[in-house]
């Protein structure tokens, strides 16, 4: 067996898949990572990386692709959302990673297609998590809204990388580096879950002043 390219990289991307699931940050229903690791080569993650692998994947299970999808090492395996992160690695230099996933209380906003309002400090920069345009999943036409969403909010992904929510479906994050967008998603997570929250933290506080 020929030796694996980009040995580094492949660990680090195994190391936050796991993350991922473990931290309910994606479920079986889905996700997908990538990462440029030079121009015209993405390392990206087969399909089915949660349901048949439960995100326990080995470094042979990774793929390097181009830009328009031809794979140039790894199993024939190709996730049918790739174009989505290829677009963006392609038309945004300033991106290096792409992670599309399900996170738990993310879901929520996701499936009334309604932004997370930024309430912490955590997501300050990057402002709320706004709605992709919805478009089916899979499609050609998700990978042109949700490049579309990207562009329109550039300045403000440029200061830290952004999210934004694909309504009915899940989320994804793009940043400098894979490590910076699975920070996004997370902190991301928490503003989900506060804002889910907020009705029984202010109902607490009701209480302690009667």
């Amino acid at each position: 067996m020929a030796e694996l390219s980009y040995m580094k990289q492949r660990m680090e991307m195994l190391e936050i898949i796991e993350f991922l699931y473990d931290r309910k940050l994606t479920n079986a229903a889905g996700g997908n990572l990538s990462e440029r690791v030079e121009e015209n080569r993405v390392l990206i993650t087969p399909t089915m990386m949660s349901e048949h692998h439960r995100c326990r994947l080995k470094p042979e299970d990774l793929m390097i692709i181009d830009y328009d999808c031809n794979i140039i090492e790894g199993p024939d395996k190709l996730s049918r959302e790739s174009r989505m992160h290829t677009m963006l690695l392609r038309n945004f230099p300033e991106f290096g990673a792409v992670i599309h996933a399900h996170p738990q209380y993310s879901m929520c906003f996701a499936a009334f297609s309604q932004p997370i309002p930024s309430v912490t400090e955590a997501t300050m920069k990057m402002g709320d998590c706004g709605v992709i345009h919805q478009a089916w999943a899979y499609s050609e036409e998700l990978a042109i809204r949700t490049n579309e969403y990207f562009m329109n909010n550039r300045e403000r992904a440029q200061k830290m990388g952004l999210e934004g929510i694909l309504p009915q479906h899940g989320i994804v994050a793009a940043a400098p580096t894979l490590n910076k967008a699975f920070s996004i998603v997370e902190r991301v997570e928490y503003d989900a879950m506060a804002n889910i929250f907020k009705p029984f933290v202010y109902a607490a506080q009701e209480n302690l002043h009667k």
